[in-house]
């Protein structure tokens, strides 16, 4: 007898229960269910470029069970879009939380590279590794303290932050930009890195604690960074502060 699958967990319930091709009354349509499982798995891995181990995690599943969860998905979305059918997303073994990840309460610093230090009124930088200074902002009295990164001018993909920061007690990054080198140190350092607007530190604090910044991922890190970057060959970064 089959073991009946574990309760899988999903972030809130979907925002729309059928997709259907324009045009065509419902009555008239083939329906396939996309069990709400399946749409979890979609959204993390392919919506927010999670490596399928981290989403097995977040849901509460094994790697493999994943992996089917994933491949059944996508054959079922690829079937409605090449054949015209319908989707109605519903049912699977699943446990729905509403919960918002937050970071209300919490007393943590946070490490933010900064184009000038004014304190919270300091503007984010796009470039992490490269930025003149970095503010790390204690979240629970808000005060900041700057620090000069000397390795700012460092060869394309040697950028070593933790040469810099590796007195620091962070619990968090917030950039508004990170090559895949410099967020591979900072993840294997156990820091995690958030991705923030290239707004002031306060915008970016009042964010962070209301759990609405993603955190950074490979796959978000090279499509972020690539833009405007030539990656084949070696380079030095020398951007001079806004004014």
């Amino acid at each position: 007898m089959a073991r009946p699958p574990s309760c899988r967990k999903v972030s809130g319930k979907p925002v729309a229960g059928v997709f259907k091709p324009a045009g065509i009354p419902a009555s008239e349509l083939d329906f396939l269910v996309l069990t709400l499982d399946e749409l979890e798995a979609m959204k993390l891995a392919d919506l927010e470029g999670k490596y399928q181990e981290e989403a097995a995690q977040l849901m509460h599943v094994s790697r493999p069970t994943f992996g089917r969860i994933i491949e059944s998905a996508h054959r079922k979305v690829a079937e409605a879009l090449v054949q015209g059918k319908a989707l109605r997303i519903e049912g699977g073994p699943v446990a729905i939380t509403t919960d918002t990840p937050s970071h209300q309460g919490e007393s943590m610093n946070i490490c933010i590279p900064i184009v000038e230090d004014k304190g919270l009124l300091s503007q984010v930088n796009g470039h992490f590794g490269s930025t003149p200074l970095f503010l790390i902002v204690d979240t629970d009295t808000l005060s900041t303290r700057a620090i000069v990164n000397t390795n700012a001018q460092h060869s394309h993909g040697m950028c070593q932050p933790l040469a810099v920061l590796s007195n620091e007690k962070l619990d968090a990054i917030v950039v508004g930009g990170i090559g895949m080198g410099a967020l591979n140190k900072l993840r294997a350092a156990g820091i995690k890195v958030y991705m923030g607007r290239q707004t002031t530190v306060e915008q970016v604090i009042t964010e962070f604690k209301a759990g609405k910044l993603n955190e950074v991922t490979p796959q978000t890190a090279c499509a972020h960074h690539g833009q405007g970057h030539d990656h084949g060959h070696d380079h030095h970064h020398d951007h001079a502060p806004k004014k």
